[in-house]
Protein backbone atom coordinates (compact mmCIF):
# COMPACT_ATOMS: atom_id res chain seq x y z
CA UNK A 1 0.00 0.00 0.00
CA UNK A 2 1.33 3.09 -1.12
CA UNK A 3 1.42 5.59 2.41
CA UNK A 4 0.94 8.90 0.05
CA UNK A 5 -2.14 7.61 -1.10
CA UNK A 6 -3.24 5.83 1.86
CA UNK A 7 -3.47 9.46 3.61
CA UNK A 8 -4.74 10.91 0.97
CA UNK A 9 -7.67 8.18 0.52
CA UNK A 10 -8.74 9.03 4.18
CA UNK A 11 -8.21 12.53 3.93
CA UNK A 12 -10.64 12.57 1.56
CA UNK A 13 -13.52 10.21 3.35
CA UNK A 14 -12.87 11.83 6.53
CA UNK A 15 -13.57 15.42 4.25
CA UNK A 16 -17.01 13.93 2.66
CA UNK A 17 -18.10 12.42 6.03
CA UNK A 18 -17.45 15.62 7.50
CA UNK A 19 -19.78 17.62 4.58
CA UNK A 20 -22.30 14.80 4.84
CA UNK A 21 -22.59 15.03 8.43
CA UNK A 22 -22.86 18.90 8.88
CA UNK A 23 -25.63 18.20 5.98
CA UNK A 24 -27.85 15.76 7.59
CA UNK A 25 -27.51 17.54 10.96
CA UNK A 26 -29.32 20.92 9.26
CA UNK A 27 -31.78 18.84 7.60
CA UNK A 28 -32.60 17.05 10.56
CA UNK A 29 -32.67 20.36 12.25
CA UNK A 30 -35.49 21.91 9.49
CA UNK A 31 -37.55 18.93 10.29
CA UNK A 32 -37.96 20.29 13.83
CA UNK A 33 -38.95 23.67 12.40
CA UNK A 34 -41.86 22.39 10.70
CA UNK A 35 -45.03 21.08 11.86
CA UNK A 36 -45.58 18.76 9.10
CA UNK A 37 -43.35 16.89 7.26
CA UNK A 38 -43.97 15.04 3.74
CA UNK A 39 -43.08 11.49 3.19
CA UNK A 40 -40.43 12.14 0.65
CA UNK A 41 -38.63 14.76 3.44
CA UNK A 42 -38.53 12.09 5.75
CA UNK A 43 -37.25 9.93 3.43
CA UNK A 44 -34.85 11.75 1.84
CA UNK A 45 -33.53 12.25 5.22
CA UNK A 46 -33.16 8.83 5.91
CA UNK A 47 -31.25 7.93 3.09
CA UNK A 48 -29.05 10.96 3.80
CA UNK A 49 -28.20 9.76 7.24
CA UNK A 50 -28.02 6.17 6.27
CA UNK A 51 -25.37 7.28 3.68
CA UNK A 52 -23.35 9.38 6.75
CA UNK A 53 -23.16 5.61 8.55
CA UNK A 54 -22.05 3.90 5.81
CA UNK A 55 -19.33 6.61 5.20
CA UNK A 56 -17.90 5.97 8.60
CA UNK A 57 -17.83 2.59 8.19
CA UNK A 58 -16.35 2.88 5.21
CA UNK A 59 -13.62 5.68 7.01
CA UNK A 60 -13.31 3.09 9.93
CA UNK A 61 -13.03 0.29 8.42
CA UNK A 62 -9.99 1.46 5.78
CA UNK A 63 -8.43 3.38 8.82
CA UNK A 64 -8.40 0.40 10.81
CA UNK A 65 -6.77 -1.33 7.33
CA UNK A 66 -4.33 0.86 7.15
CA UNK A 67 -3.44 0.73 10.60
CA UNK A 68 -3.12 -2.62 10.76
CA UNK A 69 -0.69 -2.47 7.79
CA UNK A 70 1.66 0.32 9.51
CA UNK A 71 1.71 -2.18 12.25
CA UNK A 72 2.81 -5.18 10.59
CA UNK A 73 5.43 -3.37 8.37
CA UNK A 74 7.37 -2.01 11.59
CA UNK A 75 6.50 -5.21 13.18
CA UNK A 76 8.40 -6.84 9.96
CA UNK A 77 10.97 -4.00 9.97
CA UNK A 78 11.49 -4.12 13.44
CA UNK A 79 12.43 -8.03 13.69
CA UNK A 80 14.58 -7.80 10.66
CA UNK A 81 16.95 -5.57 12.78
CA UNK A 82 16.32 -8.27 15.53
CA UNK A 83 17.62 -10.99 13.60
CA UNK A 84 20.79 -8.44 12.36
CA UNK A 85 21.46 -7.67 15.73
CA UNK A 86 21.08 -11.25 16.79
CA UNK A 87 23.29 -12.82 14.23
CA UNK A 88 25.56 -10.08 15.26
CA UNK A 89 25.51 -11.15 18.92
CA UNK A 90 26.01 -14.68 18.50
CA UNK A 91 28.95 -13.89 15.93
CA UNK A 92 30.67 -12.27 18.21
CA UNK A 93 30.28 -14.16 20.72
CA UNK A 94 31.35 -17.50 19.00
CA UNK A 95 34.30 -15.39 18.07
CA UNK A 96 35.48 -14.74 21.77
CA UNK A 97 35.14 -18.36 22.44
CA UNK A 98 37.13 -19.52 19.55
CA UNK A 99 39.86 -16.83 20.49
CA UNK A 100 40.22 -18.33 23.65
CA UNK A 101 39.95 -22.12 22.11
CA UNK A 102 42.93 -21.27 20.02
CA UNK A 103 44.78 -19.88 22.78
CA UNK A 104 44.29 -22.94 25.33
CA UNK A 105 42.28 -25.91 23.63
CA UNK A 106 41.27 -27.55 26.95
CA UNK A 107 39.81 -24.00 28.27
CA UNK A 108 37.69 -24.91 25.41
CA UNK A 109 36.80 -28.74 26.56
CA UNK A 110 36.79 -27.80 29.87
CA UNK A 111 34.19 -25.09 28.96
CA UNK A 112 31.71 -27.42 26.97
CA UNK A 113 31.71 -29.62 30.12
CA UNK A 114 30.71 -27.54 32.55
CA UNK A 115 28.30 -25.90 30.65
CA UNK A 116 26.84 -29.30 30.69
CA UNK A 117 27.03 -29.42 33.99
CA UNK A 118 25.61 -25.74 34.48
CA UNK A 119 22.53 -25.94 32.57
CA UNK A 120 21.78 -29.36 33.85
CA UNK A 121 21.98 -28.14 37.59
CA UNK A 122 20.12 -24.87 36.52
CA UNK A 123 16.92 -27.12 35.08
CA UNK A 124 16.93 -28.51 38.71
CA UNK A 125 16.16 -25.47 40.21
CA UNK A 126 13.78 -23.76 37.40
CA UNK A 127 15.59 -21.57 35.66
CA UNK A 128 13.74 -20.13 32.65
CA UNK A 129 15.05 -21.20 29.14
CA UNK A 130 16.45 -17.71 28.74
CA UNK A 131 18.46 -18.18 32.01
CA UNK A 132 19.45 -20.95 30.58
CA UNK A 133 20.66 -19.70 27.44
CA UNK A 134 22.32 -16.97 29.35
CA UNK A 135 23.76 -19.16 31.74
CA UNK A 136 25.39 -21.47 28.94
CA UNK A 137 27.11 -18.09 27.39
CA UNK A 138 28.41 -17.47 30.63
CA UNK A 139 29.84 -21.00 30.86
CA UNK A 140 31.51 -20.14 27.29
CA UNK A 141 32.76 -17.17 28.36
CA UNK A 142 34.16 -17.65 31.86
CA UNK A 143 37.81 -17.92 31.47
CA UNK A 144 37.82 -15.22 28.71
CA UNK A 145 39.90 -13.61 31.10
CA UNK A 146 43.01 -15.92 30.44
CA UNK A 147 43.48 -13.88 27.25
CA UNK A 148 45.11 -11.75 29.20
CA UNK A 149 47.25 -14.18 31.51
CA UNK A 150 51.06 -14.53 29.58
CA UNK A 151 51.85 -18.39 27.85
CA UNK A 152 54.71 -18.71 30.43
CA UNK A 153 51.74 -18.77 33.57
CA UNK A 154 48.73 -20.21 31.84
CA UNK A 155 50.43 -22.92 29.84
CA UNK A 156 52.99 -23.90 32.63
CA UNK A 157 53.30 -27.67 33.41
CA UNK A 158 54.50 -27.57 36.88
CA UNK A 159 52.76 -25.82 39.53
CA UNK A 160 52.08 -22.14 40.00
CA UNK A 161 54.23 -19.93 42.26
CA UNK A 162 52.73 -17.56 44.48
CA UNK A 163 52.94 -14.31 42.21
CA UNK A 164 51.93 -16.63 39.08
CA UNK A 165 48.88 -17.37 41.57
CA UNK A 166 47.84 -13.91 41.99
CA UNK A 167 48.14 -13.01 37.77
CA UNK A 168 45.60 -15.90 37.32
CA UNK A 169 43.03 -14.36 40.08
CA UNK A 170 43.34 -11.48 38.13
CA UNK A 171 41.03 -13.19 35.02
CA UNK A 172 37.73 -12.59 36.29
CA UNK A 173 38.00 -9.13 36.61
CA UNK A 174 40.06 -9.31 33.16
CA UNK A 175 37.14 -11.31 31.55
CA UNK A 176 34.37 -9.18 32.88
CA UNK A 177 35.75 -6.19 31.25
CA UNK A 178 35.82 -7.86 28.39
CA UNK A 179 32.24 -8.87 28.50
CA UNK A 180 31.50 -5.26 29.24
CA UNK A 181 32.74 -3.91 26.07
CA UNK A 182 30.35 -6.62 24.37
CA UNK A 183 27.68 -5.25 27.13
CA UNK A 184 28.03 -1.71 26.14
CA UNK A 185 26.35 -2.20 22.47
CA UNK A 186 24.85 -5.69 22.24
CA UNK A 187 22.72 -5.45 26.03
CA UNK A 188 24.87 -8.36 27.19
CA UNK A 189 22.72 -10.14 29.89
CA UNK A 190 23.66 -9.86 33.83
CA UNK A 191 23.62 -13.62 33.93
CA UNK A 192 26.74 -13.88 31.73
CA UNK A 193 28.38 -11.38 33.21
CA UNK A 194 27.62 -12.13 37.25
CA UNK A 195 29.58 -15.83 36.01
CA UNK A 196 32.83 -14.12 34.35
CA UNK A 197 32.81 -11.96 37.29
CA UNK A 198 31.98 -13.81 40.23
CA UNK A 199 32.53 -17.68 39.32
CA UNK A 200 35.76 -18.33 41.62
CA UNK A 201 33.48 -16.68 44.76
CA UNK A 202 33.16 -19.26 47.77
CA UNK A 203 30.11 -19.80 50.07
CA UNK A 204 32.23 -18.50 53.03
CA UNK A 205 33.56 -15.81 51.60
CA UNK A 206 36.85 -17.13 50.93
CA UNK A 207 37.04 -16.89 47.46
CA UNK A 208 37.59 -14.33 44.82
CA UNK A 209 37.99 -11.75 43.26
CA UNK A 210 35.83 -10.05 46.11
CA UNK A 211 35.46 -12.08 48.73
CA UNK A 212 31.57 -12.43 48.63
CA UNK A 213 29.20 -14.56 50.89
CA UNK A 214 26.09 -16.55 50.60
CA UNK A 215 23.35 -15.13 48.49
CA UNK A 216 25.99 -11.46 48.04
CA UNK A 217 27.38 -14.31 45.46
CA UNK A 218 24.38 -14.09 42.15
CA UNK A 219 22.58 -17.21 41.73
CA UNK A 220 24.35 -17.89 38.15
CA UNK A 221 27.36 -17.49 39.82
CA UNK A 222 26.71 -20.09 42.50
CA UNK A 223 25.65 -22.55 40.15
CA UNK A 224 28.52 -22.24 38.13
CA UNK A 225 31.09 -23.01 40.94
CA UNK A 226 29.96 -26.01 41.56
CA UNK A 227 29.61 -26.94 37.90
CA UNK A 228 33.19 -25.55 37.41
CA UNK A 229 34.63 -27.42 40.40
CA UNK A 230 33.52 -30.89 39.65
CA UNK A 231 34.88 -30.71 35.80
CA UNK A 232 38.07 -29.48 37.61
CA UNK A 233 38.08 -32.16 40.01
CA UNK A 234 37.57 -34.94 37.23
CA UNK A 235 40.16 -33.49 34.83
CA UNK A 236 43.84 -34.31 34.67
CA UNK A 237 46.22 -31.63 35.21
CA UNK A 238 50.23 -31.96 34.18
CA UNK A 239 50.86 -31.52 38.25
CA UNK A 240 47.97 -34.30 39.19
CA UNK A 241 45.96 -36.64 37.81
CA UNK A 242 41.67 -36.11 37.91
CA UNK A 243 39.60 -38.04 40.47
CA UNK A 244 36.79 -40.00 39.41
CA UNK A 245 32.96 -38.48 39.29
CA UNK A 246 31.93 -40.30 42.39
CA UNK A 247 34.84 -39.00 44.52
CA UNK A 248 34.39 -35.31 42.91
CA UNK A 249 30.75 -35.37 44.22
CA UNK A 250 31.37 -36.61 47.56
CA UNK A 251 34.07 -33.31 47.76
CA UNK A 252 31.62 -31.07 46.89
CA UNK A 253 28.77 -32.59 49.08
CA UNK A 254 31.48 -32.42 51.70
CA UNK A 255 31.74 -28.64 50.79
CA UNK A 256 28.64 -27.69 50.94
CA UNK A 257 27.84 -24.29 52.69
CA UNK A 258 31.01 -23.60 53.07
CA UNK A 259 32.54 -23.54 49.17
CA UNK A 260 29.57 -24.12 47.53
CA UNK A 261 26.17 -23.09 47.89
CA UNK A 262 23.70 -25.79 49.71
CA UNK A 263 21.02 -25.52 46.72
CA UNK A 264 22.93 -25.61 44.62
CA UNK A 265 25.01 -28.74 45.67
CA UNK A 266 21.50 -30.33 46.42
CA UNK A 267 20.64 -29.89 42.65
CA UNK A 268 23.74 -31.61 41.51
CA UNK A 269 23.43 -34.65 43.68
CA UNK A 270 19.30 -34.61 42.57
CA UNK A 271 20.97 -34.88 38.52
CA UNK A 272 22.90 -38.40 39.70
CA UNK A 273 25.66 -39.87 38.77
CA UNK A 274 24.58 -41.34 35.70
CA UNK A 275 23.56 -38.43 33.76
CA UNK A 276 26.66 -36.43 34.54
CA UNK A 277 28.82 -38.73 33.21
CA UNK A 278 26.86 -38.89 30.09
CA UNK A 279 27.07 -34.92 30.18
CA UNK A 280 30.78 -35.16 30.94
CA UNK A 281 31.46 -38.50 28.18
CA UNK A 282 29.52 -36.26 25.34
CA UNK A 283 32.22 -33.79 25.21
CA UNK A 284 35.31 -36.43 25.14
CA UNK A 285 33.27 -38.54 22.50
CA UNK A 286 32.76 -35.96 19.97
CA UNK A 287 36.03 -33.93 20.27
CA UNK A 288 35.09 -31.26 17.40
CA UNK A 289 34.45 -28.31 19.51
CA UNK A 290 32.21 -26.63 16.45
CA UNK A 291 29.65 -29.64 17.49
CA UNK A 292 29.57 -29.55 20.58
CA UNK A 293 28.82 -25.98 20.85
CA UNK A 294 25.79 -25.91 19.25
CA UNK A 295 24.53 -29.14 20.88
CA UNK A 296 24.89 -27.88 24.01
CA UNK A 297 23.12 -24.62 23.43
CA UNK A 298 20.56 -24.44 21.08
CA UNK A 299 20.95 -20.31 20.32
CA UNK A 300 17.90 -18.38 20.25
CA UNK A 301 18.03 -14.29 21.04
CA UNK A 302 14.42 -13.81 19.79
CA UNK A 303 14.02 -12.21 23.79
CA UNK A 304 14.27 -8.71 22.85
Amino acid sequence: MNKKNSISEIILFSVLNLVMVVTGYFLFWQVFQRTQISAWYYLSISIIFAAILIFMVLVLRHLFIYINTEIKEKIDLQNSYFEQLNKTYEGTLKALTYALDFRDHETWGHSARVVGYAIAIGERMGLSQEDLQQLAWGGFLHDIGKIGVPDAILLKKARLEADEWDTIKRHPQMGHGIVNQISANLNFSQITSDIVLYHHEHYDGKGYPYGLKGEEIPLSARIFAVADALDAMTSDRPYRPGCSMEEAIMEIRSLAGRQFCPWSVKALLEIGLKELKRIQSQVLEMGDVTHIRERLIPLNFNRC
